[in-house]
């Protein structure tokens, strides 16, 4: 697998400067906003949690607001957040139908062209008249999103079937309250987002992370993943989640830190075959003496596992170096899969990847 491997090497220097990075792209209802908010919130000011979490909550339940369950369950939506100093930008794309899409472009039209003042009596006219779309709008959400964010909502339509449109929105939130405003940078361009959504969907990306992994993120991420991969079954949905447990702590434990914290990134895709799981991050060395290790992992049957595994937790120690121990003994052993590692090395650091594919049952 590869690929894998090597898409998720270009979607980690894609991100490069980014200081927070997450896709969700699976089941969206009302009970799953609050998991992408506690996993946002580590990564911005107190000062701007507040508009954030506001904006994110929106964002997320035009998703539900807007989404058409009359359309092909295989037309699905996405919901992004970037980090890129100095915002925090929002993204969403979700499939409507064209009358909903005439409705939103209307709407927007005029947002997008009042300035502050003009946005508040706009909303106080369109609360009072009561004009609410057939999902609960007459943009009252689009309204308070502007008027939040301060900045106007970037959109665009993209054709996908016959009468049916890819709605995908940004919205970008200053969170760098103390940036020169002189020297404040224009937000990324909603095409970017456009982008990397096509991508994820090309490559059945379920939910997509890069930032900073120490317990208070891993536990939030464990939280999405368990709500798409059923972790109560004993099956390859049981064994995906453990395994991203498994391979969270190995990043926040072993990865290359600054500050503290170990950066890194994480990938689970799911596929009709089953899942495959990715982890990236920097590291302290050139990784060769751990890419062995993991080749003689892959050579070895169940018995040798199971032995090496039993001395590994009687010795209590990691085997090799930071990195392997009875972990990586343990995925392999329980999976039967081979451990995929890939090395990358540049003018920045050496960056460790490494991936398995869970089969379903």
């Amino acid at each position: 697998m590869a690929e894998n491997l090597n898409v998720i090497s270009l979607l980690r220097k894609y991100f490069e400067n980014d200081r927070i990075s997450m896709y969700y792209h699976g089941e969206f209802d009302d009970t799953f906003t609050d998991k992408l908010i506690s996993l946002a919130e580590y990564d911005v000011t107190k000062k701007a949690q507040r508009r954030m979490s506001f904006l994110m909550a929106e964002s997320f339940q035009n998703i539900v607001r807007h989404g058409d369950e009359t359309l092909d369950s295989k037309i699905t939506s996405l919901f992004g957040i970037r980090g890129v100093d100095p915002y925090l930008h929002i993204f969403s794309s979700n499939p409507v139908k064209e009358d909903a899409k005439l409705f939103l472009e209307d709407k927007l039209s005029v947002i997008n062209t009042l300035n502050k003042d003009q946005i508040k009596e706009y909303y106080t006219k369109a609360l009072n008249e009561g004009s609410f779309s057939q999902k609960g709008g007459a943009g009252l959400g689009l309204i308070e999103m502007a008027k939040k964010s301060q900045r106007p909502i970037q959109t665009c339509f993209k054709l996908i079937d016959e009468d049916v449109f890819a709605f995908g929105m940004q919205i970008d939130l200053l969170v760098d309250y103390d940036a020169d405003p002189e020297e404040q940078i224009e937000p990324i361009g909603i095409q970017e987002n456009t982008n990397l959504h096509d991508l994820i969907l090309e490559n059945k990306i379920v939910f997509l992370y890069k930032g900073g992994f120490n317990n208070d993120i891993i536990s939030p991420m464990l939280n999405i993943l368990e709500h798409n991969t059923d972790s109560h079954d004993s099956t390859a949905e049981f064994k995906a989640f453990h395994t991203a447990v498994e391979l969270m702590q190995n990043v926040s434990r072993h990865g290359k830190k600054k500050d503290g914290v170990s950066n890194g990134i994480f990938s689970l895709a799911k596929t009709k075959a089953g899942y495959y799981l990715c982890t990236g991050n920097m590291i302290d060395n050139t990784g060769e003496e751990l890419q062995n290790y993991v080749e003689m992992l892959n050579g070895l049957g169940k018995n040798n596992l199971d032995e090496l595994y039993r001395k590994g937790l009687k010795k209590s120690v990691k085997i090799v170096g930071d990195f392997a121990g009875v972990g990586l003994i343990d995925l392999r052993r329980t999976l039967m899969t081979p451990l995929d590692i890939k090395i990358v090395k540049d003018a920045i650091c050496t960056y460790l990847l490494i991936g398995i594919k869970i089969p379903n049952q």
